[in-house]
């Protein structure tokens, strides 16, 4: 998943808060930067124990959830 799958799946209500300017922000400054390969070690290699959404994308949630 690119950023840019993750931004063609967002409903109307999320495109509209993305382009609030700290949203906006944060997906250009931040989010191109948390790299996926470096929590490869966190996940098993059989890909039916993996977790539905990418690793950057539960980064991101903790950043956000702690006031960055």
């Amino acid at each position: 998943m690119s950023i840019n799958d993750f931004l063609l799946s967002l409903t109307e209500r999320e495109t509209k808060h993305l382009k609030d300017p700290w949203a906006k922000t944060f997906i250009k400054k931040i989010f191109p930067f948390i790299e996926e390969n470096r929590f490869s070690i966190l996940y098993s290699d059989n890909s039916d124990s993996r977790p539905n959404n990418p690793a950057n994308v539960h980064f991101k949630l903790l950043i956000l959830r702690n006031g960055i």
